[in-house]
């Protein structure tokens, strides 16, 4: 595998990573409007309704929201618009990394 100067291995070139990001922003909008039609939320096998169980429905709704936000951010980031926001999660949150 070739190498790069820190040793993390070829970067993936922006138009990639701005494709896939776009991609997968899609799905979880597709999915957050699917949710919201039917009343109910599934996520990892569990699968809730708006009114038996409201606060779980709006968690994992509001989980793909961010979902979304992250790869608006990332797919800026592919154009050189905004910084990285990886980064900037772990440098928020040095627990995750």
């Amino acid at each position: 595998m070739l190498k790069s100067k820190d040793n993390l291995g070829l970067p993936m070139p922006p138009p990639f990573v701005a494709t896939i990001f776009g991609i997968l922003g899609l799905i979880a909008l597709r999915a957050i409007r699917n949710n919201i039609r039917s009343g109910t939320a599934t996520s990892r096998g569990w699968t809730c309704t708006i009114y038996a169980n409201p606060i779980r429905f709006c968690l994992i709704v509001s989980t793909r929201a961010a979902f979304v936000g992250l790869a608006f951010a990332e797919i800026l980031h592919a154009f050189g618009l905004v910084g990285d926001p990886i980064a900037n999660i772990k440098h928020a949150l040095p627990f995750l990394a």
